[in-house]
């Protein structure tokens, strides 16, 4: 009796905060899904904590495409700016500066790649609550590490710099 008082409490207290602040969070938060250059399939969240700016984490791989086993973690922080969209209580344009890290491992050796990127992107408000982003840029591979798994065996550090090209495509739904 008293757990079901508790959970019909809860259901009510839910339902009363989001159709009070329903426009408020719905636009807060994003559950993002998608493909990029050196994320592979990905999916986070992102969290607008500003009218214009958003952070987000993401975790992928590569799905059992590879041979190898690729994992990613990325953060990244996006501004955004020019007309807002329909759907949308931010501007549709935004400039993307992120850190990703990727590690691969193969039969013998396991890879482990740092990498900064910057892009500029869209999104486009399918209604008002899905959307997808699409982004253009650059990344920069800062790092790179190649340890053997025999034992006794020296790893391999390369700090030599250079530019990728990057791709990114979304779709999120927001919460």
């Amino acid at each position: 009796m008293v757990r079901s008082k508790f959970c019909i409490s809860i259901i009510f207290i839910l339902l009363l905060v989001t159709s009070v602040h329903g426009q408020i969070i719905k636009n807060k938060l994003d559950i993002v899904g998608g493909v990029s250059a050196r994320e592979y399939l990905h999916a986070g969240l992102r969290y607008q904590y500003t009218d214009i700016t958003q952070l987000g984490a993401y975790y992928g791989g590569d799905a059992g495409i590879y041979s190898e086993i690729i994992r990613t973690w990325s953060i990244d922080h996006m501004i955004h700016f020019g007309n807002h969209g329909f759907y949308s209580n931010r501007p549709v344009w935004y400039a993307r500066q992120g850190y990703t890290n990727n590690k691969s491992t193969a039969a013998d050796r396991i890879y482990h790649f740092s990498y900064l990127n910057i892009a500029a992107g869209r999104e486009f408000g399918i209604n008002n609550w899905l959307g997808m982003n699409a982004d253009l840029g650059f990344i920069l591979q800062v790092r790179e590490r190649m340890e053997w798994k025999t034992p006794g065996s020296d790893d391999i550090y390369n700090t030599n710099w250079f530019w990728l090209a990057l791709f990114r495509i979304q779709v999120f739904i927001s919460l």
